[in-house]
């Protein structure tokens, strides 16, 4: 049943797993697919306004002040260097030209894209006619760029859109002009969630729902599971309980109905009350299983106004005779704290016998009862400490549960329906206070009452 039970975890955490993988690789893949049709489509709208009239006639300006130039600085050094000057300033001067041309022209696209654009020279290079001879007077480098167009920005993070070749054969010389055109998205992150909003929005949903409902189906196969082990601990412990006196029932009985029983009175009067002691074992027995099945709702407090000193003193001077160990040593701490309980003394004993029977049951040897008064939180506070197996943090919180028992292998001995604490908390709720405890294994444990003052 375990092991099954693992496997059905083990399964569903993988298929969850899967489920992740597949969910996050359509995901990517949507992004990959929307972040291509965003790029072709910002290209086209690029495309559109590049191509244009007014853009063909800005960029022939600083062409033909670059030819004009060329005549006369292309046979010298000194030159060569002065026609790079002369394109820079040129550009630069028609630049702002051209930006406010740029950004128009995008503004009339069907969709609003905020796109810069970069238009940079990658080489020049002039060849002699006559001699044959090739001069490359510019290359870029990566790190000095010459800008014909656009705005400044790091090629690495655009996106190039095309090369180009210019080439003019006018003159002495044979000119090519390479140069290249790059973009780059403003806030392609933020774009690419908010288009990417919706379908995130809904896979964090279904991603949610799923996790949920495996925690959900999980806690419930947890649930079922501790559920049956409890039944059949419950089970296995009122046969077992059931099993002694009806056994010696069935001996008494048999001894009553023997020959010897016969004529010998002191025979037959030892096998009836053998009976009547049985009997009432068996009364409590069932009375203990259909008292312990109440809710703290269903009980009926007959409460009274009673001094909690003489209360406590007389209920452990009362419990130290039925210990029939004398081993066990029970020390009190009782303060005399002049306001009276407001409770039902049977019930209140019996919260307070089931918890002492408990510490002797698992291990205690010393017992320790204290009483007092809680001004923090207005309250009567009774603490019994034991020197028992102790109880593991994660037991803590369900040792009160109904037919609930420890099932380590330090205690699976002791014997138990499981309902002596449970009845103990629905005592304790049904008075409005609180039950809790505090415990180690080995080193004990502090069970802890408080009864509101009234």
């Amino acid at each position: 049943m375990h092991l099954r039970f693992k496997g059905l975890v083990i399964i569903s955490i993988a298929t969850l797993a899967a489920l992740i993988g597949i969910q996050g690789y359509l995901i990517y893949n949507t992004y990959e697919l929307k972040k291509k049709t965003y790029t072709f489509d910002a290209r086209t709208a690029i495309a559109k306004v590049y191509n244009s009239k007014e853009v063909d006639s800005v960029m022939w300006i600083y062409r033909n002040n670059f030819l004009s130039n060329l005549k006369t600085d292309a046979k010298s050094p000194e030159g060569k260097i002065h026609l790079l000057s002369d394109l820079r300033k040129t550009t630069a001067t028609i630049n702002p030209g051209f930006l406010t041309i740029y950004k128009a022209g995008l503004a009339k696209q069907e969709e609003n894209f905020d796109v810069r654009f970069k238009k940079i020279a990658t080489s020049i290079e002039l060849t002699d006619t006559l001699t044959g001879k090739t001069d490359t007077i510019y290359r870029s480098n990566g790190t000095d760029t010459l800008i014909l167009l656009g705005e400044d920005f790091n090629v690495n993070e655009g996106l190039l859109i095309n090369n180009s070749t210019w080439q003019d054969h006018t003159g002495p010389f044979k000119l090519v002009f390479k140069s290249s055109v790059f973009m780059d998205i403003e806030g392609w992150d933020k774009v690419m969630l908010r288009e990417l909003s919706g379908i995130l929005v809904l896979s964090s949903l279904l991603f949610l729902f799923v996790v949920g409902l495996l925690y959900y189906s999980i806690q419930n196969l947890m649930k079922q599971k501790r559920l049956a082990e409890i039944k059949t601990d419950f089970i296995n412990n009122i046969t077992h309980e059931l099993k002694t006196p009806l056994s010696t029932l069935s001996l008494a009985t048999n001894t009553l109905t023997s020959e010897h029983a016969k004529g010998n009175k002191e025979i037959a009067d030892g096998a009836v009350k053998i009976i009547e002691r049985q009997n009432m074992r068996l009364q409590k027995l069932i009375d203990q299983v259909l008292q312990s099945s109440l809710g703290y709702q269903q009980i009926q407090l007959s409460k009274e106004h009673f001094n909690g000193k003489i209360f406590i003193n007389e209920l452990l001077d009362d419990y130290i005779l039925t210990i029939p160990s004398s081993e066990i040593i029970l020390n009190r701490k009782i303060e005399s704290t002049g306001i009276a309980i407001e409770a039902d003394r049977f019930y209140l004993s019996t919260a307070i016998i089931n918890i002492l029977n408990n510490a002797i049951k698992y291990g205690g040897t010393k017992l320790t009862v204290n009483y007092g008064i809680d001004n923090e939180n207005s309250s009567h506070i009774i603490t019994i400490q034991d020197n028992g197996i102790g109880i593991s943090p994660k037991y803590q919180k369900i040792i009160f549960a109904k037919f609930y028992r420890i099932s380590e292998k330090d205690t699976h001995n002791y014997k138990g329906l499981g309902l002596g604490l449970y009845y103990t908390k629905q005592i304790i709720n049904a008075h409005g206070g609180i039950i809790s405890v505090e415990s180690q294994a080995n080193r004990g444990s502090v069970f802890t009452i408080k009864i509101p003052i009234v």
